[in-house]
């Protein structure tokens, strides 16, 4: 019970710092450079999370992931906090390196966090707390929201980055109390079962079903795309509407909020309607028809409107927190123990940032900003994201029909 109160409290302090970080680093970039530079920083953030996931596992393995936590939570904090005393016009390209970790931080905790806990509790067990774990981040972050925009709105920017870098260095102190052996009776049977499965790897073992995992991993590359090229277009009018550090960094606070009362919302209220009555298969299809619907629907209402790009962005954002990561969760389901460790670390490791990066990289090198020509790349990327659904159905059926 107490480790896992302290695994409950270690993600709620994580997602309540990261509204804080988010609104102030973002508000402080804004003061140096434009949203035209906002892709090439993006880029930066991703290619350099790639090689810092790469050394954490090198360095997990030595001090275990404790203490691995613990020093990210320092370090990313103190990073943060030197950059910022020294960013002033002349070393304004410091703001990139702000972008930078606070974007990595955050990934860093989370998928520590949540492979600790996956190590910790069996399947069964996960499955009862996956949703009790995501309403703590999901309140974390609500109410990190919330302060941050009341924190903001009172004292300024620079005391939101103060406190949230605080906050930060908080989040290690409940996951300490952790016992370090922790595992539950369920989880270490199954995990000893699991460790006598043999020598097979698992990017090896999707051999069969590379296809398959193919698709998957195409739908990803494509939601991320849809996503970011919406947050560009927030990004964009956001920083013409709102000029002001103080004021943006409050707007940001509630936009966080937003995001995490609906996505809040629909993983308690719309997702157990959703997966009990429809089938998997027209959920598939849904979100993306939706994701176009917002599209054209906000392009109608008015493009160049604040409050209609944020209303896109915070729908798309929370289904994908919600909605979308649960039903992609499902079409693992087929594939063996082996190959879901396989067809995930493509996936979720892989595609998901590397599609991040190219986006970002392409959005640098070809600015856009024209909100229509934006809407219609993706319009043609939801058709794609279409076709990968039914191919993807065609192929489960072919593949996995004996299931």
């Amino acid at each position: 019970m107490k480790n896992s109160l302290a695994i409950f409290g270690t993600y709620f302090l994580v997602l309540f710092s990261y509204p804080m970080v988010r609104s102030s680093v973002g508000a402080l970039f804004y003061d140096h450079y434009s949203s035209k530079d906002y892709p090439f920083a993006t880029f930066i953030a991703i290619i350099a999370l790639i090689f810092i996931i790469q050394l954490s596992n090198a360095i997990q393995e030595i001090v275990g992931v404790r203490k691995l936590f613990a020093g990210i939570c320092m370090l990313s904090s103190l990073l943060m906090l030197a950059t910022h005393l020294a960013l002033t016009p002349a070393t304004k390209f410091l703001a990139y390196i702000l972008f930078a970790t606070k974007e990595i931080y955050i990934v860093l905790l989370i998928h520590l966090l949540l492979a600790f806990a996956n190590n910790y509790y069996s399947l069964n067990e996960i499955k009862k707390l996956y949703g009790p774990l995501g309403a703590a981040g999901s309140i974390g972050g609500i109410v990190g929201g919330i302060l941050t925009s009341s924190i903001a709105t009172k004292y300024g920017t620079n005391v939101v980055l103060y406190v949230s870098l605080f906050s930060i260095m908080a989040c290690f102190l409940p996951f300490l109390l952790v016992d370090k052996a922790a595992q539950t009776e369920q989880a270490k049977s199954e995990h000893h079962a699991e460790d006598n499965e043999g020598d097979t790897k698992p990017i090896q073992s999707i051999k069969g079903v590379t296809k398959y995992v193919l698709l998957i991993a195409s739908i990803v590359a494509v939601t991320q795309w849809v996503i970011y090229i919406a947050d560009l277009q927030f990004n964009i009018i956001f920083e013409k509407v709102v000029t002001e550090k103080n004021a943006r960094t409050a707007y940001l606070g509630k936009i966080y909020t937003y995001i995490n009362i609906a996505t809040l919302f629909i993983q308690f209220v719309v997702l157990p309607l959703l997966l009990t009555r429809v089938k998997i298969k027209r959920i598939f299809y849904f979100i993306p028809v939706f994701y176009i619907l917002l599209v054209f629907g906000g392009l109608g209402l008015g493009s160049g409107l604040l409050y209609v790009v944020a209303g896109v962005f915070i729908s798309m954002k929370a289904v994908d927190y919600s909605l979308a990561s649960v039903v992609k969760e499902v079409m693992y389901h087929p594939l063996s123990r082996l190959q879901k460790y396989g067809a995930k670390y493509i996936t979720d490791m892989f595609v998901y940032r590397s599609s991040k990066a190219i986006i970002a990289l392409v959005f640098s090198v070809w600015t856009v900003q024209n909100m229509l020509y934006l809407n219609l790349i993706q319009a043609v990327l939801v058709i794609i994201w279409l076709v990968c659904v039914y191919q993807l159905f065609k192929e489960q059926s072919l593949k996995f029909k004996q299931n």
